[in-house]
């Protein structure tokens, strides 16, 4: 008999309900649930028993890991948790059978760095899948680091699931996935509770004590120094949980361990089992009392060329020593080479020269951990000071030629790559402390969308400004500049985007990349090497998790406590603006540059020296210091008493550009009370007088209105100068003229690129 229906079922929510397809196998009952169990079950076994192959972690046997009561006052009591009398100890082989054992089938496993917490909570998972009966929940080995109290635990837990399971049939469906959570078929082996973020562990604990049903087997892996500091300074721990903590091995459990993974007649460790034996409070001893570093001897003195009695010389006095000398086989170990080496899954050369690219940038911030924010290579820096050059110097060589052009674009360039220099180097671009609700994935997204935000508000600024300004000053229709203004403000807005935080990460994690220094998936690369044991996430950064690997990798230093956090809490409104203002003000000044050149040009313009032409000739001199030695030319007229000279003047191009103004100072110097009449005068225009006594005066507009000159052309009429002695002293007066010359029309290149008529003067 073969027959399909569906009913309705309540979940575990008040609010949803999950559809259940019900299905009649030759008299078998099966639920689309119970399809989904055991598909579950056979992925999550499959994938641990590749990672467990792929570790050699069974080659040829276990590392004899001892576990005991933990003494740290951080469980219910035995009658609470029903193990009076209970044997609470034993090898890492028997937790699988412990925690059956257990009333509430609920554990807690505490240890140090490399007590070896992750591959036991590996090796029980797979063992607790391996004898799984079909009635129970399917153990899922998941690492917290992941988790935010944004989401609740049940449905991060889905979601996981959800991951492990792409392209699995029953496994896509979200409805499925929530009822094996619902319904307590699912076990959660929860990895390193101790790299969420500190102040997020009290809320996990509580969150995992509220999610994991009375009788639901669990197992929760966490460093004990950190889950004591969690239980006394908040009062919350697994209530229903017993708590264990893992021993460091003994030398003889060391030397069992080692004489198993020796071939029959291979005696090279027998000089290092009699130090063992007879030493066993010896640096070897401790350094091999470490499942790692005992794991990593077995590694490196596998091959039968190798001798490990060089573990007892000179170069290995000290356990320091010890272990420098066993880490040079980490990478090959942890990262063993297979076929199937990927980006995401490097070889062990690759991840070591990926990993010591992170390293470094730690070393050279002089940080203990690792953020997204710290990738960073001075060509970024380069980049972003020639993308803020390269946009207002072309905006400004476009307006006013290539000189003004060029000095807009080194200053610009300069301002925007110190700028961001600075906050680089301070670690300013990312304001994020360490009680972060966001993983490091999150946090760039979120700086994404606040560097496209910021780019916008620069663009939308500049392009109106520019816009408005070249408006006013030409008279332009809106149609006129609108285009230029929108393109200015979009270039404007892209450097921005390349100074912000994103950008800058995007532009180094690029070039490190072609540069063979990180992967291209540097993402997926971090999330393996976390998965890996290599790396350890807490909150929004990455350490490593054996701090002698990254002295390994960057070279030893003065141990450091400063944090790729930022190390002070500010006032919420303010913690929103840090992150901009780097940008804003990179964009302030660049705006302020391009304000101030925009008013010299619209008001000064390039100076052109006059020539000689007609008349009396100045005395020329060619050089003038004064003070800091300013060095430029003066011409002087000498006036006796009741004369008058007259010089006719012309500039290199009569025919060329239009003038707004006069250029230099005038003085009348030589008896007290003189005075000199100065007029000025090109061809039939008004001319333009002034008398001097004894002062100094700077030409002026050639056409004295109050508002902006007009410009005007000379179209090869003559300048002339005349000077009238208009007192009755008698004594010889001097009148000098420095740097006589006119001031070009700032603004007609800029007239000429928009097709605009300049205001010339009849």
């Amino acid at each position: 008999m073969r027959g399909r229906w569906s009913q309705q079922i309540k979940g575990v929510t008040a609010d949803s309900i999950v559809q259940t397809q019900i299905h009649i196998t030759g008299g078998d009952v099966t639920s689309e649930v119970d399809r989904a169990a055991r598909e579950l079950h056979r992925i999550v076994l499959s994938r641990l028993r590749d990672e467990i192959a792929r570790l050699r972690l069974e080659h040829p046997g276990r590392i004899p890991v001892r576990w005991s009561p933990t003494g740290r006052p951080v469980r219910s009591s035995d009658g609470a948790l029903g193990v009076e009398g209970m044997a609470l100890t034993g090898l890492v082989d028997e937790v699988p059978e412990f925690l059956r054992s257990l009333p509430r089938r609920q554990l807690v496993v505490l240890g140090g760095p490399g007590a070896g917490k992750s591959v036991l909570a590996l090796l029980l998972a797979r063992d607790l899948v391996r004898t799984r009966r079909p009635e129970d929940p399917v153990p899922v080995l998941l690492s917290l680091s992941s988790w935010r109290p944004a989401l609740g635990l049940r449905e991060w837990m889905a979601r996981r699931i959800r991951e492990l399971g792409v392209g699995a049939g029953h496994l896509r469906d979200a409805g499925t996935v929530a009822a094996l959570i619902d319904e307590n078929r699912v076990m959660p082996v929860l990895d390193g509770l101790d790299e969420l973020p500190p102040t997020l562990h009290a809320r996990a604990v509580q969150a995992i004590d509220e999610a994991v049903a009375e009788g639901l087997p669990l197992l929760v892996t966490c460093r004990g120094d950190a889950y004591e500091r969690t239980v006394r300074e908040s009062g919350r721990y697994l209530t229903r949980a017993a708590v264990v903590e893992l021993a460091p091995v003994e030398p003889p459990d060391a030397i069992a361990y080692l004489e198993e993974s020796t071939a029959a007649g291979d005696h090279r460790w027998d000089r290092v089992f009699e130090a063992l034996r007879d030493r066993p409070g010896s640096a070897l001893a401790d350094a091999l009392s470490s499942p790692l570093l005992l794991y990593l001897a077995r590694t490196a003195y596998q091959a039968g060329a190798t001798d490990p009695g060089e573990l007892l010389g000179e170069r290995c006095a000290t356990r320091e020593e010890i272990e420098s000398r066993l880490l040079e086989q980490y990478f090959p170990a942890v990262y063993a080479e297979s076929a199937g080496a990927s980006p995401r899954r490097p070889g062990a050369d690759r991840a070591r020269r990926y990993l010591t690219t992170v390293a470094r940038q730690m070393r050279r911030d002089e940080t203990f951990d690792f953020a997204w924010w710290q990738v960073h290579s001075p060509v970024t820096a380069l980049v972003v000071a020639a993308a803020f050059g390269c946009t207002y110097g072309w905006f400004v060589l476009l307006l006013f030629g290539v000189s003004q052009g060029v000095f807009s674009a080194l200053a610009t360039g300069m301002v925007g790559g110190g700028v961001h220099l600075v906050v680089r180097r301070g670690l300013a671009q990312v304001y994020v402390t360490e009680d972060v609700l966001r993983g490091p994935r999150a946090v760039l997204r979120q700086y994404a969308v606040i560097g496209l935000l910021s780019a916008l508000a620069v663009a939308l600024v500049t392009g109106a400004a520019v816009g408005g300004w070249l408006r006013l000053e030409l008279g332009a229709d809106p149609g006129d500049v609108a285009g230029f203004g929108a393109l200015v403000g979009g270039t404007a807005g892209a450097a921005t985007l390349l100074g912000s935080a994103w950008g800058s990460y995007q532009v180094s994690r690029t070039w490190l990349c072609l540069t063979g220094r990180l992967p291209w998936r540097f993402w997926a690369f971090l999330e393996d090497a976390h998965e890996r044991g290599v790396l350890r996430q807490t909150g929004a950064v990455h350490e490593f998790r054996h701090r002698r690997v990254q002295e390994q990798l960057a070279g030893r230093g003065e141990p450091s406590d400063r944090s790729a956090y930022s190390g002070r809490a500010v006032a919420s409104a303010r913690k929103i603006l840090l992150p901009v203002l780097p940008s804003a003000a990179q964009a302030v000044v660049a705006l302020a540059w391009l304000g101030a050149t925009g008013y010299i040009q619209a008001t000064e313009g390039p100076m052109e020296l006059l020539r000689f032409r007609a008349g009396d000739r100045p005395a020329l001199e060619t050089e003038m210091c004064e003070g800091a030695c300013f060095r430029g030319r003066v011409w002087g007229w000498r006036l006796p008493q009741g004369e008058s000279r007259q010089t006719v003047l012309n500039v290199s191009e009569p025919a060329g550009p239009a003038f707004t103004r006069w250029h230099g100072l005038m003085r009348a110097t030589g008896c007290d009370g003189a005075a000199v009449e100065a007029t000025l005068r090109i061809g039939s225009l008004p001319p333009m007088s002034q008398i001097l006594s004894g002062g100094v005066m700077k030409p002026l507009d050639l056409s004295e209105k109050e508002t902006a000159p007009a410009p005007v052309r000379l179209n090869g009429e003559p300048i002339t100068l005349t000077l009238r002695r208009v007192d009755r002293k008698r004594c010889e007066v001097s009148f000098t003229w420095e740097d006589a010359g006119l001031h070009r029309d700032g603004m007609e290149s800029a007239r000429n690129r928009f097709g605009i008529p300049p205001r010339v003067e009849p």
